[in-house]
């Protein structure tokens, strides 16, 4: 099923959905499957960890430090990443210790990492230079990874994606790409890696969170930081879409709607979560329906993965 493009880094599946609903709402839909990217748990986060890890380890690091929340995916991705390389790792969660049995990605923290930390999110940045610091001491090179992987490699990781992504459609030209919106850099890359491959193509953002002026703002950024890198300036703010409309209020709050939506995927052997990915497809319904959509469009939905996110209660 999938197809190393280096040592290190592999295609992911490209499926058109033929569904009932989609026929009526009259677009073409595409799902590109990096909720089956080859790193356990899948998703944008194992993506972006691949060139993260593998650009920074020429400087020789042998230990990480990085954050999220509990059921962090990025976390859950670093922490395997740094574990197949015999890493030390130090996690700093913004968040309350729970009282409950951990499940999900949280089970998988605990049982990989060698020190986690809880703190509130105002204390996160000094909880990680404390943490760099620490590891230093004992001797270790540590790596610090901001939360979500928001920085250039991850960044580079989707723009990079597009040129998978062209391969894979071949001559079809979409006019829309969707994806859940969470810290920005994955859809940075796909609005820089768009306007260069598929010019007239929308990159629509659903905020997972974020207010629209806020992940409007994070997203252009990282997008100038990807294209003063590759040396080219082709997009400016008005290439931006970022819609806190179905955010439902903030990060893993649920609304109605989502259930019925990740129930008729599942039918398809695809699975959403209300975090997410069920957030993002949810939106790119309405949009549809709401006449947002030319008729007919090329639409891609980019699954960014979540599946431990589902499991969780």
């Amino acid at each position: 099923m999938f197809e190393k493009v280096s040592k290190s880094f592999f295609r992911t599946p490209l499926h058109k959905l033929n569904y009932e609903l989609f026929s009526k709402l009259n677009i073409n839909l595409y799902i590109k499957r990096d909720d089956l990217y080859p790193i356990s748990g899948g998703g944008n986060k194992g993506r972006k960890l691949e060139y993260i890890i593998n650009n920074k380890a020429k400087k020789k690091y042998n230990a990480l430090v990085t954050t999220g929340g509990s059921q962090s995916n990025h976390i859950r991705a670093s922490l395997i990443r740094a574990k197949e390389l015999g890493w030390k790792s130090h996690i700093i969660i913004h968040e309350h210790k729970p009282q409950v049995e951990e499940t999900g990605n949280l089970k998988l923290i605990k049982l990989m990492a060698d020190k986690v930390t809880y703190v509130d999110i105002k204390d996160v940045a000094v909880s990680m230079d404390n943490a760099i610091s620490e590891l230093k001491r004992e001797g270790y090179n540590p790596m610090y990874i901001w939360g979500g992987g928001h920085c250039l490699e991850g960044t580079l990781a989707y723009h990079n994606a597009v040129i998978e992504l062209s391969s894979q459609l071949k001559k079809i030209q979409p006019q829309y790409i969707f994806l859940a919106s969470g810290t920005g850099a994955t859809q940075a890359g796909l609005v820089s890696g768009a306007k260069q491959f598929f010019d007239d193509c929308k990159v629509i953002g659903i905020s997972i969170s974020r207010d629209a002026k806020k992940g409007k703002n994070e997203v252009y950024n990282s997008v100038r930081q990807i294209e003063k890198h590759l040396g080219f300036n082709r997009c400016s703010m008005k290439d931006i879409y970022f819609d806190d409309s179905f955010s439902g209020g903030g990060y893993d709050i649920s609304y109605k709607g989502l259930d019925e939506i990740i129930k008729d995927l599942a039918k398809f052997g695809i699975i959403l979560d209300k975090t997410y990915t069920a957030k993002a497809f949810y939106g790119m319904i309405e949009y549809a329906l709401q006449g947002k959509l030319k008729p007919n469009s090329n639409i891609i939905f980019w699954h960014t993965g979540g599946l431990l996110n589902f499991l969780c209660p």
